[in-house]
C-alpha cells in the first residue's frame, strides 16, 4: 500500500483515477476539503472519501469502522442519516468512503461555505443543538460496552483530565489561574461523578457538522476514531472548544435525561485545570489557545 503525499493529494485527476480503479466509475466532481494532519479528505459527488497519510492512521480508520458498525444500532433511528457507516477500500492507495453530509464544521474558523460559527446560530438553533448533543451523549453512555469488542486505540488518544498526569502540580496550576482571579478550589466537587462509559471523546467543532439553514441544525457527527471507555464527564470537554455556553447547555439537557447526572463544576474544574496547566507550561507567553478557553470564566 502507498499513502498520499502533498504533491499527489492536490492532483484531483489522480484522486479520480484512484476512485475509478476502485469501482467508483461514476464519480466526476472531486473537491478537496480542509482536513487535519492525519488524513486527506475530499467530496466525491455524494461521497466523502478520506485517504490516510500513514499506516498507523489506516489502522485507526479500521478501528473506527469496527466501532461504528458495533454502536450504529444503538444510535439509530434517533440519529438516522446523522451517523454514517463507512466502508474501507484497500486499493493501492487505501481510503474510506461514506455518504456525504451536507453540513459545515464549527471549529472557530471564519464563516464560509465550509465552516460556520456557533455564535451565528439563532437561539432556537443553539437550544436544539444542545438537546441533540445531550441525547447523543446519553445514548452513547448507555451502551453496554462490556458486551462489545471495543479494541484498544492504535495510538495515544487525548486524555482531557490533566489532573491524572504525573507532572500535574496543583499549586503551580492554581498560581497560573490566580493571576486571572480564578480560584480553582471554588470548582471542586465533593463527590465527583466518575461513572465509566463508552465515550466519543472528540466531539469538537471539527466533528460536529451543522446546517445553519435548518432549525434541526445538527446534520452529522463524525470521527469515532478516538472512541474509548473512560469517565463520562470527560466527554463534555471538547464542547468548550466551540463554546462554554454550548457545553453548559448540553450538560443541563443531559442531566434531565440521564440516571447519573454530573455537576457543571466538575467539568469546569477539569477544563480550568487543563487551562491552568497549559498556562503554567508556557508562563513566559500566554497561549492564545488557552486564553480563548479561559475567557468565558473571566
Amino acid at each position: 500500500m502507498q499513502y498520499l503525499t502533498q504533491e499527489n493529494a492536490d492532483d484531483l485527476n489522480f484522486i479520480k483515477q484512484i476512485l475509478h480503479k476502485s469501482g467508483f466509475l461514476n464519480v466526476q466532481n472531486i473537491i478537496r476539503l480542509q482536513s487535519g494532519s492525519r488524513s486527506v479528505a475530499y467530496y466525491a459527488d455524494d461521497y466523502i472519501v478520506r485517504f490516510p497519510k500513514a499506516e498507523i492512521i489506516w489502522q485507526t480508520m479500521k478501528r473506527e469502522k469496527s466501532i461504528i458498525d458495533m454502536i450504529h444500532p444503538y444510535l439509530v433511528p434517533t440519529f438516522a442519516n446523522k451517523i454514517q457507516k463507512i466502508d474501507l477500500i484497500e486499493s493501492e492507495y487505501p481510503f474510506s468512503v461514506s455518504k456525504r453530509f451536507y453540513g459545515k464544521i464549527c471549529d472557530g474558523r471564519p464563516q464560509s461555505d465550509y465552516a460556520t460559527l456557533y455564535q451565528n446560530l439563532t437561539s432556537k438553533q443553539q437550544a436544539r443543538l444542545a438537546r441533540d448533543l445531550a441525547l447523543f451523549f446519553n445514548l452513547m453512555h448507555q451502551i453496554d460496552y462490556k458486551n462489545l469488542n471495543i479494541s484498544e486505540p492504535n495510538e495515544a488518544i487525548d486524555n482531557w483530565d490533566i489532573t491524572s498526569r504525573k507532572d500535574f502540580n496543583f499549586e503551580k496550576v492554581q498560581n497560573s489561574l490566580s493571576s486571572h482571579k480564578i480560584n480553582l478550589n471554588d470548582y471542586r466537587v465533593q463527590s465527583p461523578n466518575m461513572t465509566v462509559a463508552l465515550c466519543h471523546n472528540d466531539l469538537s467543532g471539527s466533528n460536529i457538522l451543522l446546517n445553519p439553514e435548518n432549525d434541526d441544525v445538527l446534520s452529522g457527527v463524525i470521527d469515532f476514531g478516538n472512541t474509548v471507555v473512560m469517565p463520562k464527564f470527560q466527554d463534555f470537554f471538547p464542547l468548550y472548544k466551540i463554546s462554554r455556553n454550548l457545553a453548559v447547555d448540553t450538560l443541563a439537557e443531559y442531566n434531565k435525561i440521564t440516571i447519573s447526572p454530573i455537576e457543571q463544576r466538575q467539568i469546569d474544574f477539569m477544563v480550568l485545570s487543563y487551562i491552568g496547566f497549559g498556562l503554567a507550561q508556557n508562563k513566559d507567553e500566554a497561549s492564545p489557545y488557552f486564553m480563548k478557553l479561559l475567557k468565558p470564566f473571566l
